[in-house]
């Protein structure tokens, strides 16, 4: 199984996690860039793995063979450190340890596309953006796959509130999507692949973009009284005695708060460097 596009790449960019007590949630790969070496790393919420640094996970994989995915569908339990972002609902882990147990166990690699710190945008350059974008999420909501090819769901919506500014709260942005338990830790990205309009109205035919927002934490929902409730977009399916009514709305963490691991990085890499 090969890629010969962004949304075909996409497909191996993200990562089916589960938990012991049955949590499902999203995580996707990202590579950081420390002193010119590629970190590689899997990012989800804090909420999808418990809060716990210790948690025990599965990681649904994809095997390499010939530079291509195979058919295989690799399931793999792994007790990893998930550092924790000091302010949002983010965590991270590295992905190279993992990578070796599953190279142990099957003599392959695993076969992934991680997106890099080149998708991110700055200020600027998102002030440049049309507060109106459309956006597409991949992930697994209500923990739906497909099974059979290890292959997430894309979800297809807008941007509701403009890229370039808080939504009410520092480093927070607001899309218009349907959300569910499982699209947790869901990476968000502006994604054009034929072509695209630009904030003054150009229109680039024939060009493609990639542009990764930031990753979906939570939801706001109504009650049965009409009271707006903004929760975590939950792991689990779970039944409520309170009447919920979905309002479509998804809060991320914009994509540039990534950038509190780099210190953390560093230390963890000159620990290991002065160890050896």
């Amino acid at each position: 199984m090969g890629s010969n596009s962004i949304s075909e790449d996409l497909m191996f960019n993200t990562i089916r996690l589960k938990t012991k007590n049955g949590s499902l949630g999203t995580g996707f790969f990202f590579n950081f860039l420390i002193d010119d070496s590629i970190i590689p790393a899997i990012i989800t919420n804090k909420h999808v793995i418990n809060n716990n640094p210790k948690e025990d996970v599965t990681f649904f994989l994809h095997l390499k063979e010939k530079n291509k995915s195979t058919e295989e569908n690799f399931q793999v339990n792994y007790c990893t450190d998930w550092i924790f972002h000091p302010t949002q609902d983010l965590c991270m882990a590295f992905a190279n340890p993992m990578f070796e147990k599953v190279k142990d166990l099957t003599k392959k690699d695993v076969f992934f596309k991680a997106i890099n710190e080149g998708f991110v945008y700055n200020e600027s350059q998102l002030k440049e953006l049309r507060a109106l974008e459309e956006v597409v999420m991949v992930g697994y909501p209500i923990g739906l796959w497909d099974k059979n090819n290890n292959l997430p769901i894309f979800r297809t919506g807008s941007t509701a509130s403009h890229p370039a500014y808080d939504f009410n709260e520092k480093g927070i942005g607001l899309v218009d999507m349907a959300c569910f338990p499982g699209s947790s830790g869901s990476p968000i990205y502006i994604m054009n692949e034929i072509s695209y309009i630009d904030k003054k109205g150009t229109i680039h035919m024939g060009s493609s973009r990639l542009i990764f927002l930031g990753i979906l934490y939570s939801g706001a929902s109504l009650d049965a009284k009409g009271e707006i409730l903004v929760e975590s977009i939950p792991t689990q399916q779970t039944i409520f005695s309170k009447t919920k009514l979905m309002t479509n709305l998804g809060y991320y963490i914009k994509a540039h708060e990534l950038s509190e691991f780099r210190e953390t990085i560093k230390q963890k890499l000159n620990s290991v460097i002065r160890k050896e």
